[in-house]
């Protein structure tokens, strides 16, 4: 799945030792929901649990001028009955964020959602502290859909995450 900057691929086992790193860093344990305690073992441990799980599938983004792994796009709690998923994505260095690589990423993430796997619906949770993925996913299309109060426990407070989703049918009306 290709755009104009990136490309998104299923995640292979010689990203882990990236990923890694990367759940270990503060800011992206911060904004996956995460405790930064991953080991590369548990990281290879989750890979191979997850290269056979049909409720969840994660992507490599990956930039077309180098093939660089930069960031992970994920969709999971696939419910193939009820035709709807959670969507999550992160880009690792700020370097490469705000320069549309996290819109083309969740556009192939959603066309990938809708077109393969059938979904009717795709969610997902943020803080408000996320201002610019919150202007990203309106710019996209989703929809506050509403509030869960003191779900996230994070430097010794609480804080409410927001849930949002699109519709198929929303996705494709503004395309």
């Amino acid at each position: 799945m290709k755009k104009k900057i990136i490309y998104l691929r299923i995640l292979a086992e010689t990203d882990i030792q990236n990923t890694t790193v990367w759940m270990n860093d503060p800011a992206i344990s911060d904004i996956m929901g995460y405790l930064p305690v991953f080991t590369l073992n548990n990281q290879l441990e989750w890979f191979r649990k997850i290269e056979s799980d049909k409720t969840r599938y994660i992507f490599a983004i990956c930039n077309n001028n180098d093939n660089k792994h930069i960031g992970n796009v994920g969709l999971g709690n696939i419910d193939y009955i009820n035709r709807h998923c959670m969507f999550n994505i992160f880009i690792y260095n700020k370097e490469n964020r705000s320069k549309g690589i996290g819109t083309e990423a969740t556009e192939l993430a959603l066309e990938f959602a809708f077109d393969k796997l059938n979904m009717n619906k795709v969610c997902l949770r943020t803080s408000e502290r996320f201002v610019d993925a919150i202007k990203l996913y309106q710019k996209i299309g989703f929809v506050k859909e509403g509030i869960m109060r003191q779900h996230y426990y994070s430097n010794g407070e609480y804080e409410d995450k927001i849930m949002y989703s699109i519709l198929r049918s929303e996705f494709y009306e503004r395309k």
